[in-house]
């Protein structure tokens, strides 16, 4: 089974409808009946999620790097912030807490005046970006090799199952 997000916000709402030609799910808009995208073999694939804590409070993760990312390629936290959906306050809070719980700054901060401000990733910043990107990398890479492992053959989507059990 394979369900693929779209993305879109402007759809109140989705729900699952089967395709019988394919025999696979795709996501339909709620009461149209018509795929909002085609879809491929279907996979079944876990999931995970990965986060950097102080003593149990998540300080760094996925949303935040992608934050980072954006404020590398715009110059701008409010711009990186709207792009993503977040009210900049709340971006400037999340920066702020995480810069207090890592103990250093993760943004260079210019402010305004004639040429305007803007803010740009610090050197640390910048690191723990690739280094949690590469953190995420490897995880990916050895959760890959723990499903090969426990799914056996089942895993690639024929349904052909080699493991003991498995559904065929």
């Amino acid at each position: 089974m394979r369900i693929v997000e779209t993305g879109r916000s402007d759809l109140p709402a989705l729900s699952l409808a089967e395709d019988n030609a394919q025999e696979e799910w795709v996501m339909t808009p709620a009461n149209s009946g018509a795929p909002l995208v085609e879809t491929g073999p279907s996979r079944i694939r876990p999931g995970q999620r990965i986060w950097l804590g102080d003593e149990g409070v998540p300080v760094f993760g996925v949303g935040i790097r992608e934050l980072l990312i954006r404020v590398e390629s715009t110059g701008s936290l409010r711009q990186a912030a709207s792009d993503m959906g977040l009210a900049y306050s709340k971006a400037w809070q999340i920066v702020r807490r995480a810069e207090e719980h890592l103990g250093f700054k993760l943004l260079e901060r210019q402010i305004g005046g004639a040429g305007g401000g803007g803010s740009t990733v610090s050197s640390e910043g910048r690191w723990l970006v690739g280094a949690f990107g590469a953190l995420l990398d490897e995880a990916d890479a050895l959760l890959d090799e723990l499903y090969a492992k426990h799914f056996g053959s089942w895993h690639d989507g024929t349904g052909d199952a080699t493991t003991e059990g498995a559904p065929r």
